[in-house]
Formats: C-alpha cells, structure tokens, sequence
C-alpha cells in the first residue's frame, strides 16, 4: 500500500517537471499575457504579482462581476462574455473551502485559454506570498515523500489512504479531477466514522459562532458539556448568541485561543472562519487577545471528543492539553491544512504522545481545505 503512495508521488512529481513546470509556465505567461477567474481577495493578490512581475494582466473574470466594472483598474468581465477561442493564460483563482472549481476549468478548457494555471502551482510560480495554508513550493511533496509514507501506513482505512494519495496529487498538479471527493455535510462527524456514544461531552478549540452545536445536532448526537474557546471578538458575539438558545447541558465559553503557554497573541480579526494569528511584524493590525493552557482551565469528569481547529496552532494546542487527553483519550478531530506538512506532522505529533492512536482522515471542504484528521487515542 505504502509504495502504490510513492509511485503516486513520484508519477505526478514527474508530470509536473515535464508538462508544468515554473520555467515552462512563465514562458507561456510571459508570451500570451494572462486573465485571472476570480476578482475577490485573493485573484486581485495574484494579479498584483503578476504584474509586480512584469507581466501583462489582461483583467479578470467573475460570475458575480463584469458590464465593464474596473477591479485595480483593470476590467471584468462575466464568462458568458467571451465568446470562443482566447489566446491568452487563464489563472483559475478560486482558494477557498466553498467553491468547487471543477465547473469553472470546464469552461476555461472548453473556451480554449492558450493555458491554465492553478492555485497549486502559484507559490512556485509567482511567490511563496501566494501560499496560503497548505500551499507552498510543490516540490516539498516528493522532498517528504517518505515521511507522508508513513502517515499513509498509519491510516487505518482504504478511504483514508485514498484521499491522501488524492491530496497529494492534488497539491501537486492542482487539477480538480485530482482532488477528494468532498463530504461538506458530516464534518467531524463522518457517517462512516461513528463516535459511538449517544450523548457526548466536548472541547471546542476554534469554535467560530457555535456551528458545532448544529453539526452535532444533525449527527442525531446529545450534547452534554461544551467547552468553547473563540478568540475572534465578533465570532465570539455570535457564539454567545448561539450559545444562549441552549442545546447542551453544561458547560463554558472562553473568548481567547489555546496554545501551549498562557500570553498574548495578535489577531486578525473579522476574517470570519479566516480569524488567524498574526506576526509581531505586523504592527498595527488586529487585537491583542488571550491564549490559554487548556490543562489549566477545564476540569471535567469526561471529555469524549476534541475539535481543533485553531489557524496554525494545533501543534501548540496538543500541548497545551497533553493531561486532559491522557486522562480522557477521546476522539480528536483536528484541521490538518493550515501548514503544508500538517498534512502528516501533526499525526506523529499525537502518536509520540499516545502511541496506538486510530487514524483515519476525511475531506470537507473544496480546493485542499477542511482535510480533518480523526484520532481515537
């Protein structure tokens, strides 16, 4: 099993230097000048690289924009506008959890655009500021081959290992045909992944305004105890809002995050889902809000499951728990693509602390995000 993974690696890792790579698509890029499908945040972030590159943006393409409207001075048009053959690149900027973008390479195939690059192949392509989550150089796949090999071999069902191997074609060629099939409805409660109890009592890290109350309620689940940490001061108004109509028995909510040390953090916030830390460098932007130790703030008599979901701090936050999820071992359902190799790291981070863990990996969300691990210790 482990080697049909390597081969998938290595196979796509050599497609990608024969048919795709950097020199190859700054040629074309550089010859036909490019369009980008997508004019919110991030399209407009790759069309000022690419101009900050030297090259030509032609202006960008959107389903809910276009009759002439100017985004960043450049013209956008609705694609039902063009009509046949373009000679140009077309970038396909969709990178977000919401929007499968299968639909819209159709089209760009079906036009024909003389190319089309994916979100996969931008970090290479024009900066590594282009990286969000998990994207990064693509050649960190085939450098962490044997490393994902082994996250692959600790998988404990075929459904896992198949979506890993199609995540890590898919972070390599960037095609949706490469990319899991997606489960937006179950997420961290798979149907196929039975929790096991009836009424469960659980530890909600990045709990966002409440939606794992809905998630548990559609899982035909009870909840008997929450414990929600939100650090974003507007997600945290909403939690409490949500929190107030009832659906659990008892509990707590803290407005700060969790990591390893109790302290400070900058925090982007009203980013929605998108809240995140920040680095010191950024001066001036978001709040100053609170982390915690878990260890030091919850004291129940059971904990049957943990979500973390926490914008880059899992790693920390496992720390920061290490007595409650000895003492408990519940079920951990944890975001594994905020850094590119969370991917893998984070399951030997939780099997060098709990040796003997259940393993299984599932896909949520669109374009690479959501991927959840699921760890019974």
């Amino acid at each position: 099993m482990t080697q049909s993974l390597l081969t998938t690696i290595e196979t796509t890792a050599t497609w990608a230097d024969d048919h795709r790579s950097v020199e190859m698509l700054r040629q074309v890029i550089a010859k036909r000048g490019c369009y980008v499908y997508g004019a919110g945040g991030y399209g407009r972030e790759v069309a000022a690289a690419a101009r900050g590159q030297g090259y030509v943006v032609h202006g960008f393409f959107d389903t809910f924009k276009g009759d002439g409207e100017l985004v960043d001075g450049l013209p956008c048009r609705r694609p039902e506008e063009l009509a046949g053959l373009c000679d140009a690149v077309l970038i396909v900027a969709i990178n977000n959890f919401k929007v499968p973008v299968g639909d819209v390479v159709a089209w760009a195939r079906n036009v024909p655009f003389a190319e089309i690059i994916h979100v996969a192949e931008l970090p290479d392509l024009l900066g590594r500021e282009l990286g969000h989550y998990w994207q990064g150089e693509r050649g960190l796949i085939r450098a962490e081959a044997n490393k994902i090999a082994r996250f692959h071999a600790m998988l404990g069902d075929a459904r896992s290992r198949e979506i890993l191997e199609q995540l890590v074609r898919f972070r390599i060629s960037g095609l949706p045909e490469d990319h899991p099939e997606v489960d937006r409805d179950h997420q961290y409660f798979p149907v196929d992944l039975p929790i096991g109890k009836p009424a469960i009592s659980v530890i909600d890290c990045g709990a966002f305004p409440g939606d794992m109350l809905g998630s548990i309620g559609a899982a035909g689940l009870e909840l008997e105890s929450w414990y929600a940490f939100e650090p974003d001061p507007a997600n945290f108004r909403r939690l409490c809002e949500v929190a107030a109509d009832g659906g659990f028995k008892s509990g707590a909510l803290f407005p700060c995050g969790v990591g390893d040390a109790t302290g400070l953090v900058r925090f982007a916030e009203g980013a929605a889902d998108a809240s995140r830390a920040i680095g010191d460098d950024d001066v001036g932007i978001g709040v100053v809000v609170p982390i915690v130790r878990v260890d030091d703030v919850v004291h129940a008599e059971c904990i049957d499951m943990v979500k973390l979901d926490v914008e880059g701090f899992e790693a920390q936050a496992i720390d920061g728990m290490a007595r409650l999820l000895g003492q408990h071992r519940p079920r951990l359902a944890m975001a594994i693509y905020h850094k590119p190799a969370d991917l893998w790291e984070l399951a030997f981070k939780i099997e060098a602390m709990f040796p003997g863990g259940r393993y299984a990996i599932r896909q949520h969300g669109y374009n690479g995000y959501d991927t959840v691990l699921y760890v019974d210790l």
